[in-house]
């Protein structure tokens, strides 16, 4: 994702969901490993429209494909 932001959200996988969400869940090292890049698989770029660039969109048109 680097060449089209340089800040990335954490993604994580489904099998940790509920371990993420738990209110206990506060020390750093047990955080930490949660905070790994996701699997490139998980991940697709598509291009979509410059309508995605005004932040009083948030409709379908943002995800919407474009051809390039």
């Amino acid at each position: 994702m680097r060449p089209l932001h340089d800040r990335m959200p954490v993604i994580l996988d489904p099998v940790n969901f509920d371990r993420w969400l738990e209110p206990t869940l506060k020390e750093p090292a047990e955080i930490q490993s949660f905070l790994a890049p996701c699997p490139a698989d998980w991940l697709e770029a598509v291009p979509v429209s410059t309508h995605v660039n005004n932040a009083r969109h948030e409709d379908a048109g943002c995800v919407v494909p474009v051809a390039v």
